[in-house]
């Protein structure tokens, strides 16, 4: 049977430490952002559909990040050898990936407002005492798109980059790969849609008008609505 174990083989138990100890970091994450969130919608904009987006992020990385930890779980073998099941170890390692993606997005929304809120009001500062210089814009300028790049490079990676790695290089018969792939996409699809629902509904608040199709398509390429 195609789902069936083979006896004589496993993944090393140091591989998926190390997959739960990047399912930690991604909890200390974000319980960061959490906190960096709360705090600044105390300030000038406490709405909560201002940050929508980003909590959905969180909420849903938070979700994945439990699920990928059941998984790593499930794959132990607890025998002597320690090995992990194929399995249950790459969908746990999907997850991994998955619920990465969603943390990054939520990071780098925040911290992408924050720049661009950071040099609005130095600009403000500056012409304000009439000593205005027309380097800070571009300074501006340009650590946000330094910034956006990187963030969205590592977007990309470890949304659609690692995932695919994983699935090439899991030791379970290619004929039978496909059912890694049918599950990350089931994950990713729903995620997609409620983040364009969240974007949806801030574009209503806004008094603008947008398509909700659109917005699902957008998610696919999401490093450009971050600015958003």
């Amino acid at each position: 049977m195609g789902f069936e174990r083979r006896k004589d083989f496993g993944i090393a138990l140091n591989v998926t430490r190390t997959y739960v100890t990047v399912l930690v970091f991604n909890l200390t994450i974000i319980a960061l952002t959490r906190t960096v969130i709360a705090v600044r919608g105390t300030g000038g904009d406490p709405s909560f559909t201002a940050h929508m987006s980003s909590w959905a992020a969180l909420y849903i990385g938070f979700s994945l990040t439990l699920l990928g930890l059941i998984w790593f779980l499930i794959s132990q073998d607890w025998d002597p050898q320690g090995l992990s099941r194929p399995w249950p170890f790459v969908t746990g390692a999907l997850t991994t990936y998955l619920a990465g993606a969603q943390t990054i997005t939520a990071v780098m929304h925040e911290f992408l407002r924050g720049v661009r809120w950071a040099f609005e009001v130095s600009q403000q500062a500056a012409a304000e005492s009439a000593r205005a210089n027309p380097q800070l814009e571009a300074l501006g300028d340009v650590a946000g798109l330094v910034l956006y790049i990187l963030g969205a490079a590592i977007w990309f990676a470890i949304t659609y980059a690692a995932p695919l790695i994983a699935v090439l290089k899991s030791p379970v018969r290619r004929d039978r790969r496909w059912t890694f792939v049918a599950y990350y996409l089931a994950n990713l699809l729903p995620i997609y849609w409620v983040y364009a629902s969240t974007y949806y509904l801030q574009a209503a608040r806004d008094g603008e008008s947008a398509s909700l199709a659109i917005l699902f398509a957008l998610q696919f390429v999401q490093p450009l609505l971050w600015f958003n």
